[in-house]
């Protein structure tokens, strides 16, 4: 699974991160990142999926560890893991089921990563 970062992620992180009086809040070492994969593919570790944010694998030159990136600054994902999955609000993993928890067995805790279409 990969996604692609929008072209203008550091406008966006900066916008998001100025308030209506035009104070910046926003973190230094961020606008540095934002610039830096602003356009990218990168890279996404699968083992742990939410349905807003994308946590990337390592990005040479950027983050050894990878970073936690939400959604509104991705452009596209490719091959898309979360088809067919499920975060458990009780157990708080990821469900490889929509029926049932594959974890823990529950039915009633799903919260499906994609709507369906």
């Amino acid at each position: 699974m990969k996604i692609v970062v929008r072209r203008n992620a550091l406008e966006l992180y900066i916008n998001q991160h100025t308030d209506t009086q035009g104070h910046y809040t926003g973190k230094d070492n961020w606008e540095i990142i934002m610039k830096q994969i602003a356009g990218k593919e990168l890279e996404v570790d699968t083992e742990s999926l939410f349905k807003y944010e994308f946590n990337t694998k390592e990005i040479i030159g950027v983050s050894k560890r990878g970073i936690r990136i939400s959604d509104l600054y991705v452009e596209q994902i490719l091959d898309d893991a979360r088809i067919g999955k499920a975060r458990c609000d009780y157990c708080e993993h990821t469900s490889n089921a929509l029926q049932y928890c594959t974890h823990c067995g529950r039915t009633d805790c799903l919260e499906p990563f994609l709507e369906e279409e």
